[in-house]
């Protein structure tokens, strides 16, 4: 069989490329040797944000019925079938989205030969072109004993509550994963080598460790993990007991077998690639995360797909990463957007000062903005109710160098939370009339 494109991978990015591909004519075939939607969808954002959602309504819906005069019993049931059937119904879509555009879907392993031949299922395919986009596998740390933990993709496929859990790792994934868990009844204890999402502005972080405690998670920062022996991690500072071991310690590109005889260049990271997603060999493209980059999320994937697809049918499109969101699921939500060493100053407005949050009940967070000595957005965070929505606003604003006045002057809807980063931006200018001063 002879195609255009084939692309190795059918999660976020190779079923958008499938698509992309496939209605602009180019005969293509998605492979994918586990299942199509990728870990996004069966064992990254689908699940955990699934999880994230049982949790926050198992322990907060009660509190905020009460703080609306209403009463809410709530009982956990078999959730976790549930999740699988939303990770099987998009897994199928994605496969029939592909179908639907002209694409071809191949389940199985894609073995490469040369940089115009691949075998999958003991059979030879040709193409013109290579899509890799084999993505990221959890990469376990260097423990003595680590066969005795779980991964992160593990983790969020459970089947049952755990008793208890030992959570290795202070990173966006270990600490989602240590929160649901709590909430949800497990005793959890969280262990880094260093500080818990010590990317975070400092006041953000405060509210995340306050209400990571608050839902009964034992954080230990700054610990030396010695080794794993069953169900017991024996650190420097003590040892600690966990029904589930879970490392959510980084992952590690995903490549294909027989990807070293392409001769394609690698980063620390990846694949490395140019501004048209084109790695060193001329026919092969790289797209989401198994490319060498800082940002590996699934709405980059989206793009960087549609960028080398139509790059691929002769349209010159270039990457341009400027402003880039990326959202912890914890309660309270955090969005992040653009770069924090370049601003020179901040301005913060908090969620208990805004209407919509009031009314609402859900009021801890706030919303900081950082400048630069021009007066352009350079960087947010947004630390409450919603933030997956409201970080978008400011990755926008990033994205179209927006001045701090350009916001503070523009009219958002009242009363609703996108308030908190209008208030934010009228700080710079006094005129932040919703707060006591």
């Amino acid at each position: 069989m002879e195609y255009d494109v084939v692309v190795i991978g059918g999660g976020t990015a190779g079923y958008t490329a499938g698509v992309i591909l496939g209605r602009r004519g180019k005969k293509v075939a998605v492979i994918e040797k586990d299942r199509f939607g990728g870990t996004c969808v069966n064992y990254g954002c689908v699940p955990s944000i699934f999880l994230y959602d049982i949790s926050f309504f198992y322990s907060r819906l009660s509190e905020i019925g009460n703080y609306k005069g209403i009463e809410i019993n709530l009982k956990l049931n078999d959730f976790f079938s549930k999740r699988d059937d939303i990770i099987d119904y998009l897994s199928t879509a994605g496969k029939k989205l592909i179908e639907n555009a002209g694409g071809e879907t191949i389940e199985g392993e894609a073995v490469i030969k040369d940089k115009n031949t691949i075998d999958v299922n003991g059979k030879e395919i040709k193409t013109k072109e290579i899509f890799i986009a084999s993505g990221t596998k959890p990469k376990p740390p260097k423990i003595e004993g680590i066969e005795n933990a779980i991964s992160e993709d593990e983790a969020v496929r459970l089947k049952s509550i755990p008793s208890s859990m030992v959570v290795i790792g202070g990173g966006v994934a270990g600490t989602e994963i240590a929160q649901i868990f709590a909430k949800l009844g497990t005793k959890v204890t969280l262990v880094t080598r260093g500080k818990v999402m010590k990317e975070l502005l400092e006041d953000a972080r405060k509210i995340l460790l306050d209400a990571l405690e608050f839902d009964g998670v034992d954080i230990l920062e700054n610990v030396k993990i010695e080794r794993i022996v069953g169900e017991k991690v024996v650190t420097n500072k003590g040892e600690f007991d966990g029904e589930i071991v879970v490392y959510a310690t980084g992952r590690e590109p995903n490549y294909p077998k027989g990807f070293e005889k392409l001769g394609i260049e690698i980063g620390r990271d990846g694949i490395i690639v140019n501004e048209r997603m084109q790695t060193n060999v001329k026919n092969v493209y790289a797209i989401g995360d198994v490319v060498n980059k800082e940002k590996k999320v699934a709405h980059v994937a989206y793009m960087e797909a549609i960028v080398a697809s139509l790059n691929s049918i002769g349209t010159c499109e270039y990457m341009d990463y400027t402003g880039v969101p990326q959202v912890i699921y914890t309660d309270p939500q955090i969005g992040i957007v653009g770069e924090k060493e370049k601003a020179v100053k901040f301005l913060k407005f908090p969620f208990n000062a805004d209407t919509r949050a009031i009314i609402k009940g859900i009021r801890e967070g706030f919303a900081i903005i950082g400048i630069d000595k021009n007066g352009t957005i350079v960087y947010s965070e947004i630390v409450g109710d919603n933030a997956e929505e409201l970080i978008n606003i400011m990755a926008l604003a990033i994205r179209k160098r927006v001045t701090i006045r350009d916001l503070a002057f523009t009219i958002f809807t009242h009363p609703s939370l996108s308030e908190v980063i209008i208030n934010a931006a009228r700080q710079e200018f006094d005129l932040d009339v919703d707060i006591y001063k």
